[in-house]
């Protein structure tokens, strides 16, 4: 196997497995906000992910402050991922169900390659954008037809969610590159935690934590720790070895993954419109992995 396929493969591996964990996400941010605010939410998830950065820096001996070069990536990664992303989906999700979300989020594929076209040189082939539209074309009619055949305030902000997302993917997949996946995750949570403590004690303040079920406060754990942490840094791998325009179709599965969770956690209804979108989706992403992608300088 040349080094190339043992690349494409290894990207595929660590996007499928980030991907997983970042499947629960919805569902357990769904059943958060039933007891805390999205401000809590945001912060708990920076919080919990730059303690275990930390740590994982301390028994790495990756203790030194990375480059300047790298300081402007690292920071736009962390607050589009840590706090642009699930404040934004922690809005949304008050006002529309877990699967509503987790189609929608389909469209962040398309959403990273734009950017990455835009921010790394990567240049798709015809055919990758041929699939790509496809899937976007499925998620749009999915929101429009399960919003009542017109979008809603929450689709607003999910859309601004997955821009967030798109941006944070193509600076952090860019930078992963070169300082490797782990350190430039668990540095990014870390700068962020000092400036989300404050928001997350003001925010429990308002909170009765005795009447906090326990299924939120599980879903509070998933999310810093699967979702923010674990996650991310197994998805940041496969971006930076196997591209960040093709590993980031991945995302494409996401509204199939995540379907399963609210339909089992939540009681909520997976109707044959997600199946079918979902079904589209999951076959534009097949294509679009293996599509071709130039770099350009």
């Amino acid at each position: 196997m040349s080094a190339r396929q043992v690349a494409w493969t290894s990207g595929v591996l660590f996007g499928f497995l980030g991907m997983l964990g970042f499947s629960g996400t919805l569902v357990a941010t769904r059943v958060a906000v039933a007891d805390f605010s999205p401000l809590a939410i945001t912060s708990a998830r920076i919080v919990i992910a730059g303690l275990l950065g930390g740590f994982t820096l301390i028994l790495t001996g990756k203790i030194t402050l990375p480059d300047r070069r790298h300081s402007w990536g690292i920071v736009v990664m962390g607050f589009g991922l840590a706090v642009g992303y699930p404040l934004c989906l922690a809005e949304a999700l008050q006002t529309v169900p877990a699967v509503h979300g987790a189609v929608v989020i389909g469209l962040a594929p398309a959403v990273t390659a734009i950017i990455a076209v835009l921010r790394t040189g990567e240049r798709p082939s015809s055919v990758f954008w041929l699939a790509c539209a496809t899937g976007v074309s499925a998620v749009l009619y999915y929101a429009y037809d399960a919003g009542g055949r017109h979008f809603s305030a929450g689709d607003g902000w999910l859309l601004l969610a997955l821009l967030c997302l798109g941006v944070a993917y193509v600076e952090g997949g860019r930078v992963s590159a070169e300082l490797g996946s782990t350190t430039t995750m668990c540095w990014a949570m870390l700068l962020l935690t000092p400036l989300a403590a404050g928001p997350l004690v003001w925010a429990l303040c308002a909170v009765d934590l005795a009447s906090v079920a326990p299924t939120s406060w599980m879903s509070i754990a998933y999310l810093g720790v699967v979702s923010m942490f674990l996650a991310a840094i197994l998805w940041y791998r496969g971006l930076a070895v196997g591209g960040i325009a093709r590993i980031g179709q991945i995302n494409l599965l996401l509204p199939l993954a995540a379907l399963i969770w609210p339909a089992i956690f939540l009681g909520e209804t997976i109707t044959t419109t997600a199946l079918v979108c979902a079904g589209v989706v999951f076959g534009a992403m097949s294509v679009c992995l293996r599509a071709g992608v130039r770099k350009h300088a």
